[in-house]
């Protein structure tokens, strides 16, 4: 994802693009920000949870200038955020739930709250940024509890 968000970050810049080169080169910032600081290159499941938390930074910005009445702001930073929302892998179901958390707990051999570490470690592993993890976890604790 990181050489796709270049690769984009360049054609917006060629283009000219003032809203997608913004959304992307923030993006890409905090990508290398936070490789610098772990001393270590991402993963790809890193480098969307940047890219997903970007997005929502963007979204906040948006939420702000609007109750402060900028409108002109609001359409660019959503525009931003929407950009960097289409990159990001498509979530899962809600119904799809039960399931993954029953094929967890089988493969962890979880049997009480005090497993739900293992449980959640194996669905972010197996299942990365496509996992809500509010589902998740309520469907955890309800299947654990």
């Amino acid at each position: 994802m990181k050489d796709k968000l270049k690769q984009l970050h360049q054609k917006a810049r060629l283009a000219r693009d003032p809203i997608a080169t913004e959304a992307y080169g923030a993006a890409l910032a905090a990508i290398q920000e936070g490789e610098v600081r772990a001393n270590e290159d991402f993963s790809e499941a890193k480098v969307i949870a940047v890219v997903e938390k970007e997005s929502g930074k963007f979204a906040e910005s948006a939420d702000a200038f609007a109750k402060a009445g900028r409108d002109d702001k609001v359409a660019e930073l959503r525009q931003c955020a929407e950009l960097l929302m289409a990159l990001l892998p498509e979530k899962l179901e809600a119904e799809a739930y039960p399931k993954l958390v029953a094929d967890a707990i089988d493969a962890t051999g979880a049997t009480s709250m005090r497993d739900m570490g293992k449980v959640m470690s194996k669905l972010k592993s197996d299942h990365g940024a496509a996992l809500d993890m509010k589902l998740a976890s309520a469907e955890v604790k309800k299947t654990l509890g």
